[in-house]
């Protein structure tokens, strides 16, 4: 690979003039002749029967046009994956505060607004459930849909990993520990908001533009709820401002009420929505309680590993299933065990709801799992990097779950590489010295990751692509996955104009439209760049395979005897002969100048009950190390620097891939110190950015990253994946740091000013929050 031209180097990004220029068109900038605008009656209750809904009254207002309710759609609007308990409009009862009950569209948006008020809704309450742990109570009331398999109606599914009886393993250790550890719901905070915009079309159907992760989706969702066929809807996806996994079901849900009003109003309609709107109504991170014993050896060995966790769903299960299916196959961590059990349940509540996010809950049990490790560390006088190493998963190695890792296992190079940037060891040893009399202590602290690539059991695991030669020559390129920000678009451009040999200048890559792309699944865990890549990367190859037959045609030579030099195609003669005149040539051939390429992942299983088996084909590794100075009169932290290095394979976009870095950084920052919607009784208390605190500029550290290349022989020229995981390990980390540098452990998500002041409280022998440690006497 040291001869490439494209992939590896810095490039720029496809779509970086537009934005910077504000050329770019996202939903919201979208306006259409005739255009109305639309709006939603939301749910005030966090859990009600609808008594009365009139909506005749909204139809009298000046303005309005359209009203559609759960009634104008097929079988009351349900849809839903993988459990179809979702509506586009609530039918018979709402299950959280924000949930939507009517959709009206108006010649204007304050005509639309006024429509809304004018509607009748009257709600019963319905006793409501807001603490997980009372979800699965005998007498708790039904939030769920029934079920036939005797399980209560709030329960969700049970995901475990199984290997081994860790119990009595524990028992044999010479040193275990046991912690309790929780996060809190999470707000995406894309700088987009939801929106859709909806065209009828003159056979009756409907093109939707949609800001969402994966046209085929909605399409399907569309033709299920208002009964048409799949030719009769087409989706688009415009530029997308941001998505971090929050651009589903809410979106999903929009797109269909506003395809429902336009075909009934014979007119195109647009819903967008405001940034309160938005936090009320859409899904979040769930929240998560974990229980975790730890076994280890005096020497430093880690044998047993008991995870027990109960995760909020809220009041849908949207992606719940996966996201806790992801969380039972990291909760471990990246680490060895002799004996390990996960269990994770998840539960139906009355606090939002929860869908997909960043890190799709990994990250939620990355932030208890590296935690218990860094107080094994502790309790075994150990330095939490050296303990690390010593337990971290290797090339050969077998995961709990009964994997053998055979190749791209760069862990071990990643912490021995942040250990160095950070200058850790000089630093640990200089901050034990600090006064304890001090003010503000400095500390140092280090987490761990593995992060399965792509889809991995959930599902069939493949992307499609599609690659032309027009008639000026300009290059264009499809794919089924929607690039929200991520750089996607450059990706595939590199990767193409490499295999190609042309300038990346010379291909445009269309946004994903449901009539011209092929579906290619959800774009979500990190499978843009290993999927979609991959598939550009058949693609290319079928079609520079056409080229090179021209080519040898052309120069009157065996194929094998072309090469390249440059764009330039040279045979036997050394005349160069230019990309456009073979281009020509294969034309008058009558060769066919375009091409498909699909590619499927490598065949994995997983055994359900079992709880073992190959969940994933591949592995992202990384760690990071955080610094801060914590006031311990104020209890504020400030992170100083943060280091990080991954394992994300080989680097395709070097500018792209930091981006990510330095973007998942920030948000696992907000996700350790700031971010808390603060649900209480299933309201949330911030619901805007002057509550709900995420950080700025003012609040970010330094930031030095790095990449170790342990190349995967699968991945398109051996790469894998960076999105998602650059934002795991960095919550624990600096609650490590925090740790290091006061002596306290705050276990509960954020760490905000009033845990880090409640710190010793937190950690006083005999509170849920102090860690049992029991040490063997041999």
């Amino acid at each position: 690979m040291a001869n490439l031209k494209y992939v590896g180097h810095p490039a720029q990004r496809v779509d970086a003039l537009d934005k910077v220029m504000g050329k770019t068109k996202y939903v919201g900038d979208m306006s259409i002749p005739g255009m109305l605008y639309a709006r939603s009656l939301r749910s005030e209750l966090p859990h009600a029967r609808i008594v009365k809904l009139d909506v005749s009254p909204a139809l009298k207002v000046p303005g309005v046009v359209a009203v559609v309710t759960s009634d104008d759609f097929m079988n009351h609007s349900n849809f839903g994956f993988p459990i179809s308990d979702m509506y586009m409009l609530a039918y018979e009862k709402v299950r959280y505060v924000g949930e939507g009950i009517a959709s009206v569209a108006a010649e204007t948006p304050e005509a639309a607004l006024e429509g809304v008020k004018a509607i009748i809704c009257e709600l019963e309450p319905l006793p409501a459930v807001f603490d997980m742990a009372h979800a699965l109570d005998p007498d708790a009331p039904q939030i769920g849909p029934n079920r036939t398999d005797g399980n209560h109606p709030n329960y969700i599914g049970h995901y475990p990993v199984y290997k081994g009886n860790p119990t009595e393993k524990l028992q044999e250790c010479d040193v275990t520990i046991e912690q309790k550890y929780e996060t809190v719901m999470q707000e995406h905070a894309y700088l987009e908001t939801e929106g859709g915009l909806a065209i009828p079309t003159p056979e009756g159907g409907v093109v939707v533009y949609l800001s969402c992760q994966s046209p085929f989706i909605p399409r399907n969702d569309l033709c299920k709820v208002l009964g048409l066929s799949a030719d009769r809807v087409r989706v688009i996806v415009p530029p997308v401002g941001g998505s971090f996994g929050g651009k589903d079901d809410l979106n999903y849900q929009t797109a269909g009420q506003v395809a429902a009003l336009a075909l009934k109003a014979k007119r195109p309609v647009r819903m967008t929505f405001s940034r309160e709107e938005s936090i009320i109504a859409s899904y979040k991170r769930g929240s998560m309680r974990m229980n975790i014993k730890l076994g280890a050896d005096q020497d430093g060995t880690l044998r047993a590993c008991e995870f027990r966790s109960l995760y909020d769903s809220g009041a849908y299960s949207s992606q719940s299933p996966f996201t806790s299916w992801r969380a039972s196959i990291h909760a471990m961590g990246a680490y060895r065990y002799e004996d390990c059990t996960v269990d994770i349940d998840t539960v139906y509540t009355n606090t939002g709801y929860a869908g997909a996010y960043r890190g799709f809950g990994n990250t939620e049990v990355c932030s208890g799992i590296e935690q218990a490790i860094d107080e094994m560390a502790d309790a075994l006088k150990m330095d939490p990097m050296d303990f690390r190493l010593k337990n971290c998963l290797k090339v050969g190695d077998v995961t709990p779950h009964g994997q053998l890792l055979s190749e791209s296992v760069g862990l071990t190079d990643c912490i021995l590489k942040v250990r160095k940037m950070s200058d850790w060891d000089r630093k640990r040893k200089e901050f034990a010295s600090q006064s304890p009399s001090a003010e503000k202590r400095r500390g140092i602290g280090v987490a761990a990751l593995f992060h399965g690539t792509s889809l991995g059991a959930e599902g069939l695991d493949e992307a499609t692509a599609t690659i032309e030669i027009h008639s000026d020559n300009q290059v264009t390129l499809t794919s089924g996955l929607t690039d929200y920000g991520t750089g996607a678009r450059t990706v595939y451009t590199l990767i193409a104009a490499e295999i190609l040999g042309i300038k990346p200048e010379r291909i445009l890559v269309h946004n994903p439209d449901t009539n011209t792309a092929k579906d290619s699944g959800p774009t979500v865990a990190s499978r843009t760049t290993i999927l979609a890549g991959n598939s550009v990367r058949v693609a290319a190859q079928n079609l520079i395979q056409n080229l090179d037959w021209a080519a040898a045609d052309f120069l009157k030579c065996d194929v094998y005897q072309v090469h390249r030099v440059g764009e330039d195609y040279i045979g036997p003669s050394e005349e160069p002969v230019s990309w456009d005149i073979i281009v020509k040539h294969a034309r008058e051939m009558g060769l066919v100048l375009s091409a498909f390429g699909r590619w499927t992942a490598p065949e994995i299983h997983w055994d359900e009950e079992k709880g073992t088996g190959i969940p994933y084909f591949a592995y992202h590794f990384g760690a990071q190390v955080a610094e801060v100075e914590v006031d311990l009169k104020t209890g504020h932290t400030d992170v100083v620097n943060i280091w990080a290095v991954h394992d994300i394979g080989k680097v395709i976009f070097p500018q792209g891939a930091y981006g990510q870095l330095y973007g998942g950084i920030s948000h696992g920052l907000g996700y350790g110190l700031y971010e808390d919607l603060d649900y209480q009784n299933g309201y949330a208390q911030s619901i805007n950015f002057d509550t709900y605190l995420i950080p700025t500029s003012m609040d970010m550290p330094e930031i030095k990253g790095g990449f170790v290349e342990a190349a995967f022989s699968a991945g398109p020229f051996g790469a894998k994946n960076i999105a998602e995981p650059s934002m795991v390990p960095t919550a624990p980390a600096i609650l490590n740091a925090i740790a290091n540098a006061t002596g306290r452990r705050i276990r509960k998500l954020p760490a905000n000013l009033e845990r880090v002041m409640l710190g010793k409280e937190l950690t006083k022998k005999g509170s849920p929050f102090s860690c049992k440690v029991a040490l063997k006497i041999t």
